[in-house]
């Protein structure tokens, strides 16, 4: 298997994101986006997750980017300061050879190191693949809306599910940035996570 890196994403990187998410909007109920955004538009949601001090990582191998995983605000209120939507999307050739479980390991241990206590993922469902995923790395499901959404013809469901990646303090400071955390930490935890792929191998 080809040795795979992960790092930070980049804006410069949106066209070569854009082949791994383009799939899923046009062939598939995952992402209930109905259009590929434009390469512009992905350079722009980029920029908005780092500005906001949110990883944006990508898994990369010898042939280009082979998947990619971020985090987010989960609300707008000052409430939800301690909470992070995440979403990952894989080259469907890549599914199953554990580079989304070195990904979400990364995201996980990063967000953990700025603060942040809750994780939320939104699964499409039905979406075995990815909510199978999910539970093999320990999140659980919390709440079900049912035909919340509608895409190629069909009402689906939106699962979300939960995963608590520190105790939580009485007092919780607000979360760093990204750039608040130290380059050489990042940059271990993101080598100690690819490797998994590599032992996986």
């Amino acid at each position: 298997m080809e040795k795979i890196k992960l790092r930070l994403a980049l804006p410069q990187d949106a066209g070569r994101l854009l082949a791994v998410y383009a799939p899923y909007v046009l062939d598939s109920t995952i992402t209930w986006e109905y259009t590929v955004p434009t390469r512009m538009e992905m350079e722009k949601r980029i920029e908005a997750h780092l500005a906001d001090g949110f990883p944006w990582l990508v898994a990369e191998g010898e042939s280009g980017i082979l998947g990619y995983a971020y985090a987010g605000r989960m609300g707008q209120r000052r409430g939800f300061d301690w909470d992070a939507e995440i979403s990952i999307y894989l080259s469907v050739d890549e599914c199953g050879k554990g580079i989304g479980k070195a990904l979400y390991a990364a995201l996980l241990a990063l967000l953990a190191k700025q603060g942040y206590c809750n994780c939320y993922a939104l699964v499409t469902h039905p979406n075995p693949r990815s909510e199978s995923f999910h539970k093999a790395m320990g999140f659980t499901q919390v709440g079900l809306l049912p035909k919340a959404g509608y895409k190629k013809g069909q009402w689906v469901d939106l699962c979300y599910y939960t995963m608590l990646i520190c105790d939580l303090p009485q007092y919780p400071r607000r979360p760093l940035p990204l750039e608040g955390l130290d380059p050489n930490m990042v940059q271990q935890i993101l080598k100690c996570a690819a490797k998994m792929v590599h032992e996986r191998a």
